[in-house]
């Protein structure tokens, strides 16, 4: 008896198949962009209404009084904004919303600046610091520390100095930066003649 060894060969596809497939894989990504679109729809205004939201959160928390909020100008992707804060129609000072790059990436930050150039709050809007390290810079303990500083502020040594986070020296270089970008920011813009009198209408 011979014992041959045969080889199971797989069906071969047929070519009037691959039109059909191609159809059906068509109305598949079709179908799947539609549904996305949808849901880009649906949540992108809920999105952009939490994050204003927030903002606005933000701008009052830095400058303590203010209920009234102006935009003033965009510069560039360190700044991402100056915006006048009044209390009804009297001027009290600047929220600036800067980016600078942390330990774990970029951190957008608030920064309240108010007439006489001095820190009246920071708030950080979004971060990826190390958890325990790091993100320790959004607690107030850490943020209070800038309030009421002006110049140029340093992390531990100096006159002028704030004290870093323990096991976090470059995140808390990196707030102290984004506090100086923005004392520089409001000072830039004072020189240019942007200053507000005190009774501005807005």
């Amino acid at each position: 008896m011979n014992n041959t060894a045969t080889e199971s060969k797989a069906p071969a596809m047929s070519w009037k198949k691959i039109p059909q497939l191609s159809f059906s894989l068509l109305i598949i990504t079709a179908v799947a962009a539609l549904i996305l679109a949808v849901v880009n729809a649906l949540t992108a205004g809920p999105i952009a209404e939490y994050a204003a939201q927030k903002r606005q959160e933000a701008m009052e928390h830095v400058m303590p009084g203010a209920n009234v909020f102006s935009e003033l100008y965009v510069e560039d992707e360190t700044v991402i904004g100056i915006t006048g804060a009044y209390n009804g129609t009297q001027f009290k000072g600047y929220c600036v919303e800067v980016s600078v790059n942390g330990f774990g990436g970029p951190v957008r930050m608030m920064v309240g600046v108010n007439h006489g150039g001095a820190v009246t709050g920071t708030v950080i809007l979004d971060h990826t610091e190390t958890a325990g390290l790091g993100a320790k810079a959004e607690e107030p303990g850490f943020l209070n520390q800038y309030t009421g500083m002006s110049g140029t502020v340093t992390v531990t040594h100096g006159s002028n100095s704030i004290d870093a986070i323990t096991g976090a020296t470059i995140t808390s270089k990196a707030i102290t930066s984004g506090v100086n970008t923005a004392l520089d920011a409001v000072l830039n813009y004072n020189k240019e003649g942007g200053l507000p009198d005190d009774t501005d209408e807005v």
